[in-house]
This record gives structure tokens, C-alpha cells and sequence, in this order.
């Protein structure tokens, strides 16, 4: 009976140093940055892998705090780097087999920085994809001011002569903003509570009050649980926002232009995988086809292809039909393979459209940019048109159009906002 006691002693003993030993494991929330495996939350690793925090820091209406107050559920993980200020809200990923050879890639990149990377990890745990999603949008970045030779650019109070924007992130006042949630419950929470916009789909917003570009959007959208998919969406998304925060947003460039360039940029990371812009209650008229060439020659060959000037009369993502996808994605891809240094000069041009006292104005935009188009290209958009169905039918390849890809419903605009996209 003694040693009975004596072990249930024993017992009680050790249920109780287990207990405390729980207690104080459960101190650090999962998504706490010392539970980051990779940076620590050092503050020297995180500074020599190009990360200023992992919160809290300013996001959306108010803050990342308060974000977590209010999605109490979702498990954000916080990441701000020297541009971006991004919120993850994924579970693990394993990797697909034709994912591999990109993953390794990438990762061994990041290991340089964070030694516990293993490269050919076959799991991506929530803290290695918000590291990898904070590399993807740097690189996004850094390829955006490679095509418009816009690396050594100053912009905001550091800027001398040429207007150049409110603020130092490519002229807007506040960092660019990504979020992405696992659920569209939570996120419609989020802009609804931020932006008062109950939407069910990825969403670009241009919050005037503080200044910010953002892009928010959840997994159970298109086929966004994909790696790559989600990758192409964030680049596609990305490339709208510093399009329009170069220089400041303070008027709307062309919307043919916009959405060619996105899907240029967007059918660079995967082909398979395709977002579409739509107005507001609008559906995108959309495709699942991977290969456009085919497509795009079919349209030149049977004298069907948009010309430039159907295009600029475009005012609206609402307008734009499955042919003037393909064309306008084509159209980009000729300007950057023929004529890359006028492609970011005219890029530059477009945000550079200033009144009499020198104020960014979006009034006779189409003029001016009919006119810098000429001076930039060396041709009026007629000459355009012939200049591009010839270059087509030498570069693309005849054959049946290829399927299999995936549809992602691009950003929904917001008619409450006048310079919102």
C-alpha cells in the first residue's frame, strides 16, 4: 500500500512538472517571431536577410495588431522587409515534383542568410513560406525597376528636378502591403473591417489616408493553394500596384496597358496559371489555356486582332475580352523583346503627365500618351499594329492551343475610391 502511494506520488510529481513545463512552451504563440525557426527573431539575422521586423508594425486601416485582433483564428505570420510590409496566413505545402528544381533555387538563397534553410525540403513549414513570399516580392520589385532602368532612382524629398512622387517607396508615401488569408470568411473580415468592402476576391486597394498600396487575398480563391499559383498572383497583383505608385498615384493609366503588362510579368513565373481583372460585379472573361501564341496568331491571321487604337479607348478591366488578353499580354512582349529601353522610358513617360504648374494631371492623358508613344517607339500606333502582326507570325509558332492551367479571378476595383484599383 506504501509504494502504491509512494508512486502515485511519483506520478502527481511529474504530472505537475509537466504542466509547468506546457505552461511555459505556451507563453510564445506559434506565430510569435522567436518561434521563427529560420531568423529567431534576431534582430543581426533578420538585418542581414534584408528583414526589418516580424511585427507589429503599420498595415491596412490602423495596424497588424489589430489585424490579429480581429482574425483571432488565422494564424498570421508578420514580415516586413526594406519595401514591403507582408502578412501570411497559409499552413505548411509539401512540394510538388515539378516544383523542385524553382524551390531549390530560391531556398538556397535564403540559406545564406538563415543557415536552418534546408533547400530540398520536401515541406515548407508557415515561417520558411513568409520568408520565401518576402524573397518573391523583393524580387518582383527589383525586376520592375530592371525594365524601367529605375534602380539608381530617388524618389519623394530625396528627388532632384523631375516630380517624383509623395514618398520614398517609388514615390508613395507608405510601404506596399500584401496579405493572405486560408479562408474567404476571414477575408472578407479583413475589408470589411478595414475598407469597408464585404468582397469574396482578391482585392487592390489604394488607401488614401495613410498613403499605402495593398493587395489582400485568401487560398480558397482560383487555385491560389498553389505554390506557383500564388506566386504569379502576388506578381501579377504587384506589378498593378507599382505601376500605379510610381511616381504617386495620382491619376489612372491605360487599363490595356495595366493588365498586359501584369500578365507579362505574371506568365514569366508560371504560364499555367492566369489572372484576370474585373470591374466591380463584374466576371473576367477568362481562360484556362497556358499557351496564348497560338492564340494570338489565330487572331492575326484571321485579321481579328485588336488594334492599338480599340485598345486606348478601353476605359475600364470590364471592357477588356479574351482577345484583348491575348493581344495586350503579346503587345508587352513584343515591346520588351524588341525595344526594352523604350518600353521603361514610356513606362516612365505615362506617370510623368503634368499640368502647366508642374502638378500630376490625368487630363488628356490619351493624347500625351499617343504622342510620347510615337517619340519614344519611333511609330504612331498604326505602325505599331503592322510592326507587331509581322513580329507574331515570326515568333509564334502555329498548332493547337494548349489547356490545363488554372483561372484566377484578378482584384475587383473599387468604385468608392477614385484613384482606388
Amino acid at each position: 500500500m506504501r509504494l502504491v502511494t509512494l508512486l502515485l506520488g511519483a506520478l502527481v510529481l511529474c504530472t505537475t512538472f509537466t504542466d509547468a513545463a506546457l505552461a511555459q512552451k505556451k507563453k510564445a504563440a506559434p506565430t510569435d517571431p522567436s518561434e521563427c525557426p529560420y531568423c529567431k527573431g534576431d534582430p543581426e539575422r533578420m538585418k542581414a536577410g534584408g528583414i526589418v521586423s516580424h511585427g507589429p508594425f503599420p498595415f491596412a486601416k490602423k495596424d497588424s495588431a489589430s489585424v490579429d485582433a480581429l482574425l483571432t483564428t488565422s494564424e498570421v505570420r508578420w514580415i516586413e522587409t526594406d519595401f514591403f510590409r507582408i502578412g501570411f496566413g497559409l499552413r505548411e505545402y509539401k512540394v510538388k515534383v515539378e516544383e523542385k528544381k524553382k524551390m531549390v533555387a530560391e531556398l538556397t538563397r535564403l540559406k545564406q542568410f538563415f543557415p536552418e534553410v534546408k533547400p530540398d525540403t520536401g515541406v515548407l513549414d508557415p515561417w520558411l513560406r513568409t520568408h520565401l513570399f518576402a524573397q518573391r516580392a523583393q524580387d518582383s520589385l527589383d525586376d520592375f525597376l530592371k525594365l524601367i532602368n529605375g534602380k539608381e532612382a530617388a524618389f519623394g524629398a530625396g528627388a532632384v528636378g523631375n516630380y517624383r512622387g509623395e514618398g520614398r517607396y517609388l514615390g508613395m508615401k507608405e510601404k506596399y502591403e500584401w496579405l493572405v488569408l486560408r479562408t474567404q470568411a476571414a477575408h472578407t473580415d479583413f475589408l470589411t473591417e478595414n475598407f469597408g468592402l464585404q468582397l469574396r476576391v482578391g482585392h487592390r486597394e489604394h488607401h488614401i489616408p495613410r498613403g499605402i498600396l495593398g493587395y489582400y487575398c485568401h487560398a480558397q480563391e482560383g487555385g491560389l493553394r498553389e505554390d506557383s499559383a500564388l506566386h504569379g498572383n502576388l506578381v501579377f497583383n504587384l506589378t498593378h500596384n507599382l505601376l500605379d505608385g510610381l511616381n504617386h498615384y495620382n491619376y489612372d493609366t491605360p487599363a490595356w496597358f495595366h493588365e498586359g503588362f501584369a500578365h507579362w510579368r505574371e506568365r514569366e513565373i508560371n504560364p499555367n496559371y492566369n489572372t484576370f481583372d474585373s470591374g466591380e460585379g463584374a466576371v473576367a472573361d477568362m481562360t484556362s489555356k497556358s499557351n496564348w501564341k497560338p492564340e494570338v496568331l489565330a487572331l492575326v491571321n484571321g485579321g481579328e486582332a485588336p488594334r492599338m487604337a480599340e485598345l486606348v479607348a478601353l476605359k475600364s478591366y470590364a471592357e477588356l475580352k479574351l482577345p484583348h488578353h491575348y493581344a495586350t499580354w503579346s503587345m508587352i512582349d513584343f515591346m520588351i523583346q524588341t525595344k526594352p529601353e523604350a518600353f521603361g522610358q514610356f513606362i516612365w513617360a505615362l506617370k510623368s503627365n503634368m499640368d502647366s504648374r508642374g502638378v500630376p494631371t490625368g487630363e488628356n492623358l490619351p493624347e500625351y500618351a499617343r504622342t510620347k508613344f510615337k517619340e519614344i517607339f519611333g511609330m504612331g500606333y498604326t505602325e505599331f499594329d503592322e510592326a507587331w502582326r509581322t513580329w507574331v507570325k515570326q515568333n509564334y509558332k502555329g498548332g493547337p492551343a494548349k489547356g490545363g492551367g488554372g483561372l484566377l479571378p484578378g482584384g475587383s476595383l473599387n468604385p468608392n475610391n477614385p484613384l482606388g484599383g
